[in-house]
């Protein structure tokens, strides 16, 4: 994500950046390209010299450290490109805006421009107002460019240059194939250019971008302006106190409001796929209109709808062919709604089995048991079937349901982190990284995270909690948290409601219940986690008959058939998944750990090496 470089420490307590000057000379002197603090140290390089080793660390990953697999993990994250391939992108984009300004007319949309280079640049992007200007017969060139963020799926590069005019730089990480990297860097820039000329939505521009490591930067990117500007997340305090007259802070208000505003612009629209935006040119299989009505010659023909790119249909998917992945990522039509549950079931079933062939003929190096991916199957296998009865998509009993069904705009990644507020007058707000932003039906489309709560709801501790004024302190701040967790929802599910009514029941106690094993399905981040989708299916089958007698599902019988036994066998199995959770440290983020806090540990014999390289908690010390 594009993050104001100042505002790095909110992903840590301390901010690692790395600053590289880029100079025509000899190097001027050597010393570290990394330092804690908003004053980096400088590393100078000559331009001419791609082999500068002085230039490796500049690369290198540097914001945290996995206990396992360390520098595995970290090689997958090293953003090795070109710096003179970037400057000649830079000179093209200009020489480019240069003739166009001869040629277009004010205010113009032209079509993508597919280069020679095997760039593509969005010429109403990329104007000399926008670029900058260098003195005639001047190139341009790149004074510094500096590290300013390291994300979990790729790393931004603030780039200055004497176009008096600085860019942001993005970089994936290789952690996925190459085709998987193309579809999704394709889909996002069509879905912010979208985002931006058909709905209003305040973006980076985008200049120019390319899907694959054969143009000149050498590697996959996205040139964008830089935006000047804080983190909304700045002002984000979910556990603030109400004001004296007991309503919400302001400031609650002010950032449920942005991303709100932002939410509701997305779904505005009603789409004729399922799926993902691509410009039309990256997604000749597919004629249609990707929506009704367009009167702006511009940007009839702009888009169309293809493969999803929304990230669980891709994560680890690396044991099936590509061809055999395609299979499953739509788009589909709109006549089926529920086809993307029952796709993500019927590919994540495939993967397993895929993963699970490759471990019985041990050509497999992940540590993985072979009963878990059995079990991961059938669970996902139950998803798939259960689909087609997760809703009755003709019911009356939910209030619009032929709005919830309707195809709209998904963002993955609504959040204050997610968002900067320029300093220019008007304090504009930017709503950043489009990266797995997809089309589906609003009534699977959770609230995002910042503000989800599954946990037991308060709406007044007074009057909620008996003789909560009797409770000791800490009882007190338990509640508390749960207040003010509910709180945030409620204020979240009223601005949906005030911008978009009719798509309200969306947040719906039944609803969102109906739609969990979904949802657990596309938020699983490990291979052990298909337990809380089998959580959620038993959960939903205690209560089917219910739903079924109040029309909210059209089978009477629930369609999957769980023995007593498995679910004895779940139960325990998930009390020990929790148990483990507990018990491992860094387990939330899957063993990741930030450098500081590493750094920290490792020094003060908290972590030390095992026999095998990586790092565990020591026992002694943990005492």
């Amino acid at each position: 994500m594009l993050r104001s470089t100042n505002l790095g420490c909110l992903k840590s307590p301390k901010s690692y950046r790395a600053v590289l000057k880029v100079t025509v000379g000899p190097v001027k002197h050597l010393t570290p390209a990394r330092k804690i603090s908003g004053n980096p140290t400088e590393s100078f390089t000559r331009l001419s010299d791609e082999n500068d080793p002085q230039r490796d660390a500049f690369f290198k990953y540097s914001w945290g450290s996995w206990l396992t697999n360390d520098k595995q993990e970290k090689e997958k994250r090293i953003t090795k490109f070109s710096i003179e391939g970037l400057t000649d992108v830079l000179n093209d984009l200009h020489s480019q805006a240069k003739e166009l300004a001869k040629t277009a007319q004010k205010h113009q949309v032209l079509p993508p421009s597919y280069n020679r280079n095997l760039t593509v640049s969005l010429p109403h992007n990329s104007t000399l107002e926008h670029l900058g200007t260098v003195n005639p017969n001047e190139r341009v060139k790149i004074v510094s460019m500096a590290s300013i963020h390291e994300g979990k799926h790729h790393r931004i590069y603030k780039v200055d240059t004497n176009l008096d005019k600085s860019f942001v730089l993005r970089i994936p990480y290789s952690l996925d194939n190459e085709n998987s990297i193309s579809y999704r860097l394709k889909s996002e820039v069509a879905t912010m250019d979208f985002a931006d000329l058909k709905l209003g939505i305040k973006v980076p521009k985008i200049f120019c971008y390319g899907v694959n490591k054969l143009n000149p930067v050498r590697q996959p990117f996205m040139l964008q302006e830089y935006i000047d500007g804080d983190l909304l997340m700045r002002e984000w305090s979910p556990l603030v106190e109400n004001d004296t007259n007991g309503k919400p802070h302001e400031s609650l208000q002010k950032v449920l409001g942005h991303l709100s505003d932002f939410q509701s612009k997305l779904a505005s629209l009603e789409l004729n796929n399922f799926g993902s935006l691509y410009f039309a040119k990256d997604n000749e299989k597919s004629t249609d209109a990707p929506y009704e009505g367009e009167t702006n010659p511009d940007l009839q023909g702009r888009w169309s709808i293809g493969p999803t790119t929304e990230r669980c249909f891709w994560r680890r998917k690396s044991a099936l062919k590509f061809d055999e992945l395609l299979k499953f990522l739509g788009p589909w039509s709109i006549s089926s709604p529920l086809d993307i549950v029952k796709n993500i079931g019927l590919v994540e079933a495939e993967n397993a089995k895929a993963r699970l062939a490759l471990k019985q003929a041990g050509s497999s190096p992940e540590a993985v048991k072979e009963d878990l991916l059995k079990e991961q199957t059938t669970s996902f296998e139950n998803l798939a079937k259960l689909s087609p009865h997760m809703f009755d998509i003709n019911t009356t009993t939910i209030p619009n349901m032929k709005e919830l069904l309707k195809p709209r705009l998904r963002h993955p990644d609504i959040d204050p982190m997610n968002v900067i507020i320029s300093k220019n007058d008007d304090k504009t707000p930017y709503l950043l990284d489009f990266e797995g932003t997809s089309i589906k039906p609003f009534i699977l489309q959770n609230s995002p995270q910042f503000v989800a709560y599954d946990g037991p709801k308060v709406y007044n501790v007074k009057e909620d909690v008996p003789d909560y004024e009797k409770l000791s302190d800490a009882d007190k701040a338990q509640y508390d948290f749960m207040y003010k967790r509910t709180r945030n929802q409620h204020l979240w599910e009223a601005a949906l409601n005030e911008r978009l009514p009719k798509l309200i029941s969306a947040v719906a106690p039944p609803v969102k219940l109906l739609r969990s094993p979904y949802i657990s399905s596309i938020e699983r981040k490990t291979d052990e986690e298909y337990l809380l989708i089998d959580e959620a299916l038993l959960q939903l089958k205690e209560v089917w008959d219910i739903f079924a007698k109040n029309g909210l599902v059209k089978s009477a019988k629930f369609p999957l058939e769980i023995s007593e036994e498995q679910i004895e066998k779940h139960t325990k199995d998930l009390n020990a998944f929790h148990e483990r959770l507990i018990s491992t440290p860094f387990a939330a983020t899957r063993g990741w750990v930030p450098q500081d806090m590493f750094d920290n540990l490792v020094k003060a014999g908290l972590l030390i090496k095992d026999k095998n390289g990586d790092h565990i908690i020591s026992t002694d010390k943990a005492t």
